[in-house]
C-alpha cells in the first residue's frame, strides 16, 4: 500500500475558506457576531431600560410625542406617589411632618410581604416533596417508575390556564378561596415536577462509593440522605428553590383569579396602578422597580449557587 505523501499545508491551502481564512472574512465575522450580540442585547434589555427611564419622568413628559429616550427633567414624582400610596393605605395621615394624601391607596409593602410569603412557602413545598420524590425515584427500583417520570415531565408542558377550572373547583371545595395557602399549594405542585427532574439528575450521578461507606457505618436510608447526600446537594437544592420561588413571585393568572384585592400579591397588585385612561405610567414603573428590589438583592447574593446547581448536576467521584 502506497504511503500517503499529501502535504497537509498544501491540502489546507487548496481548501481554504474565505470566511475563516482571509482578512476580509475575519472582519465580516466580527461584524456579524457583534451586530447579532448588540441586536439581541437591545431586544432583551431595552424594555428594562424603558421602565427605569419612565420611572424618572414626569407625567407631562411621558405624554410627549415623540417620546424622549432620556428624561429631560429627571423627577422622583413616581416614587413619591408610590410611597404616599403605601403610607396612605397603611393609615398614615402624616409622616415625619410630611402630609400624606393619595388617591391610589395601594400598599406596596403589603404586596411585597404577600408575595414573599407565597413564594417562600411554594418554594419550600416544591423543594421538600420534589427532593424526596427524586431521591426515591433515583435510588429505588419499582414497577411504574418510568411512567411516573414521564407523567411528571408531561405535567410541565401543560399551561396553567388549562387546569384553571379544576383548580377553582378544588380550592372552593377546600374553602381556601382568597387565601395565600391556596396559591402556595398550587405553585408548589406546579414546580415540584421540575425539582424532581433536576434533583434526580443529581442523585443519579451521586458516587456509589459514598453511599456504600454510609451503609458500612450502619446509616439508615434517611440518615444517609440527611447527613451525607443533602449537605453535598446544597447548590442543586438552592437552584431548585430559586426556580420555584421565581415562578410563584411572577405568576399572575392564579393570583388574579383566586384572590381579592386585599390579598393581592405583586403581579395583580401592580395592575391596580393601571387606571383606565388616567394611568400614571411613571408610578407603575416606579412601583415595578421597588417591588423588584428585594428579589434582585437576594438573587445577587445567591446567584453563584444557582448557576452551580444548574450546571453541576453530577459529582466527580
Amino acid at each position: 500500500m502506497a504511503a500517503d505523501t499529501t502535504d497537509p499545508a498544501e491540502e489546507f491551502g487548496s481548501n481554504r475558506s474565505w470566511l475563516y481564512d482571509t482578512t476580509p472574512g475575519f472582519y465580516l465575522r466580527k461584524v456579524l457576531i457583534w451586530g447579532t450580540t448588540l441586536g439581541l442585547s437591545t431586544f432583551i434589555l431595552f424594555p428594562l431600560y424603558w421602565m427605569v427611564v419612565t420611572a424618572f419622568k414626569t407625567t407631562s413628559e411621558i405624554q410627549q410625542i415623540p417620546p424622549t429616550v432620556v428624561p429631560e427633567t429627571p423627577s422622583l414624582e413616581g416614587f413619591r406617589l408610590v410611597v404616599e400610596s403605601s403610607l396612605a393605605a397603611g393609615g398614615f395621615d402624616s409622616f415625619l411632618g410630611w402630609d400624606i394624601s393619595s388617591a391610589i391607596d395601594i400598599d406596596v409593602l403589603l404586596l411585597i410581604a404577600n408575595s414573599l410569603k407565597v413564594a417562600v412557602g411554594a418554594g419550600l413545598i416544591a423543594l421538600v416533596f420534589g427532593t424526596i420524590a427524586a431521591y426515591v425515584l433515583s435510588q429505588q427500583e419499582f414497577r411504574g417508575k418510568n411512567a411516573i417520570m414521564s407523567l411528571l415531565l408531561a405535567s410541565l408542558m401543560f399551561p396553567g390556564t388549562a387546569i384553571m377550572v379544576p383548580e377553582w373547583e378544588l380550592i372552593s371545595t377546600l374553602n381556601l378561596f382568597n387565601s395565600h395557602l391556596a396559591l402556595i399549594l398550587i405553585y408548589g405542585a406546579m414546580t415540584a415536577p421540575f425539582v424532581v427532574w433536576l434533583m434526580k439528575g443529581f442523585f443519579d450521578d451521586f458516587p456509589d462509593s459514598i453511599l456504600d461507606a454510609a451503609r458500612m457505618d450502619q446509616c439508615t436510608p434517611y440518615e444517609s440522605f440527611r447527613y451525607v447526600i443533602a449537605p453535598m446537594a446544597v447548590n442543586s437544592l438552592i437552584a431548585s428553590f430559586i426556580f420555584a420561588f421565581l415562578l410563584a413571585w411572577n405568576e399572575l393568572v392564579f393570583a388574579l383569579t383566586l384572590l381579592n384585592q386585599s390579598k393581592f400579591t405583586v403581579p395583580p397588585g401592580l395592575l391596580t396602578f393601571v387606571q383606565g385612561f388616567n394611568t400614571q405610567w411613571n408610578v407603575v414603573a416606579a412601583a415595578s422597580i421597588l417591588v423588584s428590589l428585594p428579589v434582585l438583592a437576594g438573587l445577587a447574593y445567591i446567584q453563584r449557587y444557582f448557576v452551580q446547581g444548574l450546571t453541576g448536576g453530577a459529582i466527580k467521584g
